[in-house]
């Protein structure tokens, strides 16, 4: 059964990350990865279809090879999985996450880029996710500095956004 906080945070990941249409195979990863094309061409058969754990497994180590695009398709799905008895029990995908929101400072500015896309409510989620698996005993006791320093990152592009939402 999915704890109060878990379900609260479930229904505000499905009201800010709808979903959207996977991106070409060409604009899946950033440019000048064509070690991964493997992935692209696994990925090719959930087109138009529900995303499922093996997917997640196909993309959590490639999350820093993503180009923005894809992580504007595969974070709804991602997010929704993290909250999952089947994540909870592997939790390597949901470690991958954590990690790759939480970029040391020279990966800053990438990190920033493929989450270029995201609106600032959806950063606003994100940061709520990381606050709910500083929640969870597991993430609490297993990387804490890794957490808190994604919170501090994504509070930074949240600034960010917001300030270019003041000025346009």
């Amino acid at each position: 059964m999915k704890s109060r906080s878990t379900e609260t945070l479930s229904e505000k990941i499905s009201r800010t990350f709808p979903f959207v249409d996977m991106p070409t195979a060409s604009e899946l990863f950033v440019r000048g990865r064509t070690d991964i094309e493997y992935v692209a061409e696994e990925l090719e058969r959930y087109r138009s279809k529900p995303i499922d754990g093996d997917a997640i497994r196909l993309v959590h180590q490639e999350l820093s090879n993503l180009s923005a695009k894809a992580w504007r398709w595969i974070l709804p799905h991602y997010l929704r999985f993290c909250l999952t008895a089947e994540a909870e029990y592997n939790r390597m995908e949901t470690e991958f996450l954590i990690y790759n929101l939480a970029p040391e400072l020279q990966f800053q500015t990438d990190t920033s880029q493929r989450l270029s896309l995201l609106t600032a409510m959806q950063v606003a989620c994100l940061i709520d996710f990381l606050g709910w698996c500083f929640d969870q005993e597991y993430w609490k006791e297993y990387c804490p500095q890794n957490i808190n320093r994604a919170i501090s990152f994504l509070q930074t592009v949240l600034l960010a956004k917001n300030h270019e939402q003041i000025q346009k």
